[in-house]
């Protein structure tokens, strides 16, 4: 993984921003573009974002109130998803555009990257415009891994550069707005090897992801999951439900300290 830089910004030095995002108004916000940025991340550098699901929509497995892009919609009456073809094209386009190519090109977006019902091709044709126009770029997404478990999308996540797995500490129907077992999302994790666990750490109303009791029950599912690296941070943006607080700095190191304890050859990384 690149260095990342401490804090995020709107978009690297000297490179032009592609794509646009629209306001909503919960306070989040939707891309309104299949590619956007490229932005500075803090965690990979300069990243170009894909967004693969229908524009004018949110929509992902789950549905958490720290989202920055905001709590989950219908599909917008209008809305199509991409074909594989046209993001394949508007992907070259965006590379053809910028004067430098960008660390990674990531999967991200209005949602769940993995809903797109023709994930596979859409892989291919993401694959095919890095090789030809930015093949030092790496390719990875983030994902909260649910569909990890099907053959053809288990077989496409195999082929990107990374994968950053969502794994949350915090009661899951309060920190991600639905119901799973997370031994799913473990047992994912495994399949698709190496992974990397992301983890957004934060306080709402009645739950605290940084609690004493929710990393001791979250920590041996990490463990299991034999990630290669996790990333902690906490808020950078406006979430969902403005209940939700950001978590101090220090806490996250101790959390840090405690999975290295449990994983001594595990990259962790701590973002604020």
């Amino acid at each position: 993984m690149p260095g990342a830089t401490p804090r995020s910004t709107d978009r690297p030095f000297g490179l032009p921003q592609l794509g646009s995002k629209r306001a909503r108004p919960d306070g989040g916000f939707l891309w309104e573009t299949i590619v956007n940025g490229p932005v500075r991340s803090r965690r990979l550098g300069v990243s170009l974002g894909l967004n693969v699901l229908p524009l004018q929509s949110k929509l992902c497995t789950f549905d958490c109130p720290y989202c920055e892009c905001g709590r989950n919609t219908p599909k917008a009456p209008d809305a199509r998803w991409p074909s594989p073809d046209e993001i394949g094209h508007r992907l070259r386009q965006a590379l053809a555009r910028l004067s430098s190519a960008p660390d990674w090109i990531t999967f991200a977006g209005n949602g769940e990257p993995t809903m797109h019902p023709r994930f596979a091709t859409v892989v291919d044709r993401v694959l095919d415009a890095r090789d030809a126009c930015a093949p030092a770029a790496r390719v990875g997404i983030l994902t909260n891994g649910l569909a990890g478990a099907k053959p053809a999308v288990g077989a496409a996540l195999a082929r990107l550069d990374a994968r950053m797995v969502k794994l949350d500490p915090g009661p899951v129907a309060a920190v991600n707005g639905v119901t799973y077992d997370r031994g799913g999302i473990v047992a994912a994790c495994r399949t698709l090897a190496p992974v990397i666990v992301q983890a957004m750490v934060a306080r709402g109303p009645d739950w605290d992801g940084a609690s004493e009791g929710a990393v001791a029950e979250w920590l041996p599912h990490v463990v299991a999951s034999r990630p290669v690296g996790v990333h902690l941070y906490s808020l950078d943006r406006a979430p969902a439900d403005p209940r939700v607080r950001k978590v101090p700095r220090e806490r996250l190191d101790e959390m840090a300290t405690a999975i290295r304890a449990a994983l001594p050859s595990c990259d962790v990384q701590v973002f604020d």
